[in-house]
């Protein structure tokens, strides 16, 4: 009779025990994006592979810069105030044709970092090691995935088939350049700039 009470005495604690481990408790973290930071990430879509550097200054003010793919490299793109202007070694022009996806996919991306900035804790469900966001948008739900410390991990929207991966995140003071202030003139270029060279007189 002792060993069958101790047994029932048992189970009520092996399932409390089980439960604390089950993925998916709700939790909270640190909202490490609420601030202006840096990150280079890498964005996969349904297309293709990019590189780009990340900056964010602050609500709707950000900057991505992209080193790959080759036709995209040293082209950087300024969102600010819902205008998006583009640049290549100092001269702005429209945003090229093989960048206009990413554009909005960046958009989606800075759009729920924005609407998630004011709170300087993240509600966050738990999935293997990480921690979870999720969401909907416009174009579909997303999942925004932090590792313990509420460090960006990754972004994804199935709908566009894309994920961006965070890598090397900075948000310590200063890890963000100044912040742009206007939208400079843009010329209407289809794509990348061709460098020329004026002929002697």
């Amino acid at each position: 009779m002792n060993y069958r009470f101790a047994g029932i005495l048992l189970v009520p604690v092996l399932l409390c025990t089980g439960c604390s481990a089950v993925p998916g408790v709700p939790g909270k973290t640190a909202n490490r994006m609420a601030g202006s930071f840096t990150a280079e990430v890498t964005v996969t879509n349904a297309d293709c592979e990019s590189r780009a550097a990340l900056t964010r200054y602050g609500t709707d003010a950000w900057s991505v810069c992209f080193t790959e793919p080759a036709a995209l490299d040293g082209v950087q793109l300024d969102f600010l105030d819902g205008e998006v202007k583009a640049s290549y070694k100092g001269l702005e022009f429209s945003v090229p044709q093989s960048a206009q996806a990413l554009r909005t996919e960046f958009a989606e991306l800075m759009e729920v970092v924005d609407s998630y900035a004011p709170e300087s804790e993240l509600d966050t469900d738990a999935k293997d090691d990480y921690l979870v966001c999720e969401g909907e948008l416009e174009v579909g739900g997303y999942t925004l995935t932090l590792a313990q410390d509420g460090t960006p991990v990754s972004f994804a929207l199935p709908s566009y088939g894309l994920v961006i991966t965070f890598d090397s995140f900075d948000d310590s003071a200063g890890a963000a350049a100044t912040e742009p202030t206007t939208i400079p003139k843009t010329y209407p270029v289809t794509d990348l700039p061709t460098e020329t060279t004026t002929p002697a007189q």
